[in-house]
């Protein structure tokens, strides 16, 4: 799936994904308690995980992020967008219709 597409998705964590903080100026765990799915993200991504919400679009949520972390709208785009693409092939992420 191209980026395009994706950027107008309104998407959310499944309902069997869980995400912890290890601390502050540490990376945050994501886990998926059906497939047993374990990773680790940065500052950037727990903040792009936490705005998923259902009701934004994707292109709403990078936007929003932009506007609070210093990297061009591009990068973070690309970014962003390439991650979404990789939790929704893995079921991490939903849809919301």
């Amino acid at each position: 799936m191209t980026s395009a597409p994706l950027l107008n998705l309104r998407l959310k964590l499944a309902d069997d994904v869980t995400y912890q903080s290890l601390g502050e100026d540490s990376d945050t765990v994501v886990f998926s308690l059906n497939s047993g799915y374990l990773y680790t993200c940065n500052e950037t991504s727990a903040a792009f995980l936490a705005a998923l919400d259902g009701r934004r679009t994707l292109a709403e949520v990078i936007e929003n992020l932009w506007q609070q972390y210093e990297a061009s709208r591009e990068d973070l785009t690309r970014d962003m967008t390439a991650l979404a693409g990789k939790l929704l092939a893995e079921k991490l992420l939903v849809e919301q219709d």
